[in-house]
């Protein structure tokens, strides 16, 4: 109960402005500090807080969190994913196992799906040649977020002398925001051009850097927007869909009910996605939360109490940093029975499931929180979802996948990562 009453009570005072997410002193340094002639007053969302936050958040939030914009780009998302599945397909070898690295394949396929939404900017990942551009970002990412906890979460030499992780970590982002800020000056050019010839574009040709622009005029805003995505929206949704592709591979009657749905939604394995698609999938969405309560890609979210506060008799003071271990409280019996079980039927009303005895039962809504919750919920989750749900239904309509290898080891740093090999075997169906 003490934890369902941190997370109640953290969700509730941070709506009153009496709790903020703990800073991030590396990633405050960078940006206030090492760069601060580019950032300036602009930071964005990642790392910072207090009012400049608060400013930020504002201007962009209205665009990112509204459902019908992220609706707008369902068809380049599944066209990216699309051609995703042709190197899925390529991939595969005589055993029709993907690759041990299949990671960093996903990887590509959700930066190049980032750089689309964002910048309406095809990066080239996909290409069987591949990007030097891209595999220089994907490398700066991982660096970021293996270099995170080294600088955080350890004795902090790195404030007295440039330590290893500290010099990879200024590096990484040095070279990240060079490559991308060079792609976001072009799409603010066009985009420029564009408006100067009055060029009409469909909905999902307006990247959202372009959105941004058009609503508050100001470049750099939009410009420090496009690196947050970045940064936080490609290792993120491809430990995700990785995680979500185990569970299936090993819960064999899962994917079957899986299958069926789509096969309800798709004649022909040849998935096309649009929006009425989506809609009809709810036991898709039903794994993906399933999922995450089981593995969430991140590791915890923390408050910093703005006041003092009673919770559950404890006195808690302010400036206390209030953790909430996602993995360790949505794999708590007390919240979900049998929680070491992939039961995607949790998450569907008792109607839908009969003789399920998980289905219909009440979730507490503080329980599971991958996306956070609140003033500083994840600004990209509604595009992440898309992306998740649009793979993931073309490659179970497909194929019926399987894995042979040892159960899933992960890796802790920012995120959990999978350490195994995503050796997947994928037979194609008939149709």
């Amino acid at each position: 109960m003490f934890a369902e009453n941190v997370s109640l009570m953290c969700d509730r005072e941070r709506e009153r402005g009496r709790a903020c997410e703990p800073s991030m002193p590396s990633l405050r340094h960078y940006k206030g500090e090492l760069r601060r002639d580019f950032f300036g007053d602009v930071a964005g969302l990642i790392g910072v807080h207090g009012p400049k936050w608060e400013a930020f958040r504002q201007e962009v939030q209205h665009i990112l969190l509204q459902p019908q914009t992220a609706k707008k780009y369902i068809p380049p998302l599944n066209d990216i994913a699309s051609e995703f599945m042709v190197r899925i397909d390529e991939m595969r070898n005589e055993k029709q196992e993907l690759p041990d690295n299949f990671l960093h394949e996903l990887y590509k396929w959700a930066l190049e799906s980032v750089g689309r939404v964002s910048l309406d900017t095809r990066l080239g990942c996909l290409k069987p040649e591949g990007s030097a551009e891209a595999q220089q970002i994907i490398e700066a990412i991982n660096t970021f977020f293996w270099a995170v906890p080294e600088l955080e979460l350890r004795m902090p030499l790195w404030r007295v002398y440039p330590t290893k992780a500290y010099r990879s970590f200024i590096r990484a982002l040095d070279q990240f925001s060079a490559i991308c800020m060079k792609n976001i000056s072009k799409t603010m050019d066009k985009a420029d051009a564009d408006q100067a010839q009055d060029v009409h574009k469909n909905e999902a040709d307006i990247s959202i850097v372009e959105r941004i622009v058009r609503k508050t005029g100001n470049r750099k805003l939009a410009a420090i927007l496009a690196l947050d995505l970045f940064l936080v929206g490609v290792d993120t949704t491809s430990v995700a869909a990785s995680s979500t592709i185990y569970q299936l591979a090993k819960n064999p009657e899962k994917q079957q009910r899986l299958f069926e749905e789509l096969k309800q939604a798709f004649p022909t394995s040849d998935a096309q996605i649009n929006q009425h698609v989506l809609e009809q999938m709810p036991y898709m969405r039903a794994c993906v939360k399933e999922t995450l309560r089981m593995r969430p890609v991140v590791i915890a979210n923390g408050r910093s109490l703005q006041s003092d506060a009673v919770i559950n008799g404890y006195h808690v003071p302010k400036g206390t940093h209030v953790i909430f271990p996602h993995l360790v409280v949505s794999n708590d019996p007390t919240y979900f029975p049998e929680p070491k079980r992939f039961i995607p039927e949790r998450w569907l009303k008792q109607s839908a499931v009969e003789g399920c005895p998980h289905a219909g039962q009440k979730i507490h809504p503080f329980v599971s929180l991958p996306f956070g919750y609140g003033r500083r919920m994840c600004v990209g989750r509604r595009f992440a979802e898309i992306e998740l749900h649009t793979l993931l239904a073309k490659i179970f309509r497909k194929y019926k996948v399987s894995y042979d290898s040892e159960e899933f080891v992960y890796r802790v740093n920012s995120t959990y990562i999978p350490k195994s090999p995503l050796n997947f075997k994928l037979t194609p169906r008939e149709e």
